[in-house]
């Protein structure tokens, strides 16, 4: 899923190392991104896409192309939050429904809605296929023109 954090990382000639002093983990910890022994956090996800100028969808596959992104410093947890409600309104979907296509319980939903987590970086990925949403917009990141 993640194969392009390797591919990107090599193809700028970035050390595990150093990407991993930069988002402030172990190389292990990021190794474990790369081969996808370890689900990378969005925040840290987005960290990387700021750190290669790229898009949260090009990092995850979900875009063939390596667009020029605005960054994010952080994500805003409450963006996402009335994002995410306000596509299961969109679709008329309780939080339960919403839950079982995203593979996840009506409390994570919950969570989600009323800001008391942030989605993970799974159900992110899971909201995007499911709902045709990039997760670049989810998380307000935008094209630089």
């Amino acid at each position: 899923m993640f194969a392009r954090l390797k591919e990107l990382r090599e193809f700028e000639g970035v050390t595990q190392e150093e990407i991993a002093s930069y988002l402030k983990i172990s190389r292990s910890t990021y190794a474990g991104y790369e081969s996808g022994k370890d689900m990378i956090p969005l925040e840290k996800l987005n960290m990387v896409a700021n750190y290669f100028q790229t898009s949260l969808d090009y990092l995850v596959g979900e875009s063939p192309s390596r667009d020029k992104i605005l960054e994010v410093q952080s994500i805003n947890k409450q963006n996402v939050s009335k994002t995410i409600k306000k596509i299961r309104k969109e679709n008329h979907l309780t939080q339960k429904e919403f839950a079982n296509s995203l593979k996840t319980s009506q409390s994570n939903i919950h969570k989600y809605e009323k800001e008391k987590a942030l989605i993970t970086t799974y159900y992110a990925l899971e909201f995007s296929k499911q709902y045709h949403y990039s997760l670049d917009k989810l998380v307000g990141r935008k094209k630089n023109n």
